[in-house]
């Protein structure tokens, strides 16, 4: 008799090595084909998945899922990928998440809010169309550089030009509103 995903997380819970087994068979690829899409680096998929069923282990009697099994895992291998995205940032990447930091308000700064938005998308529109294209693809859709210069016929690094010249134009036109914030504080 077949057990359920379900099942099986149970008899993990009760430490038994081979429901665990049944379950890394089951979904091993699936699970390394979604991190192989992310990733685009086999060794480094296959790593992120072990790494996933390993923690699954390790934390078994903690395990609470919400979902179905092959979500949760799936959802943990996602994550995993994503983070490990993160890690391979480039310092472009970097300017980035500095100017979000920056745009990140307290509470009290709720109202300013709706002014650093109109700035940003008032700056955005005014980028060339391809710039802006390029920035959507990359930032908004999380397309790799690669993978935006395969979608619009155009080298990578005419992609990275072309981000570089949208931070360089989105950090100009947040720069003023950022002194204004700054001399209050």
């Amino acid at each position: 008799m077949k057990l359920s995903d379900e099942q099986l997380i149970d008899l993990i819970r009760q430490d038994d090595e081979a429901a665990f087994r049944q379950l890394f068979d089951r979904h091993y690829r699936l699970l390394l084909g979604t991190a192989i899409n992310m990733l685009k680096d086999l060794p480094a998929a296959k790593d992120e998945v072990q790494e996933m069923f390993i923690k699954l282990w390790n934390t078994r009697h903690q395990i609470e899922i919400r979902s179905s099994v092959p979500n949760y895992l799936k959802r943990s291998v996602i994550n995993r990928c994503l983070n490990k995205l993160k890690s391979r940032k480039s310092f472009e990447d970097e300017e980035v998440l500095e100017m979000e930091a920056a745009t990140q308000l307290s509470a009290q700064d709720n109202l300013e809010t709706s002014d650093l938005k109109a700035v940003l998308d008032n700056a955005l529109n005014q980028l060339p169309e391809r710039c802006r294209t390029i920035f959507i693809l990359c930032r908004l859709e999380g397309l790799s550089h690669k993978e935006i210069g395969e979608r619009l016929d155009i080298s990578p690094k005419t992609v990275e030009n072309q981000m570089t010249k949208a931070l360089r134009v989105l950090k100009a036109a947040v720069k003023p509103f950022m002194k204004k914030k700054s001399d209050y504080g």
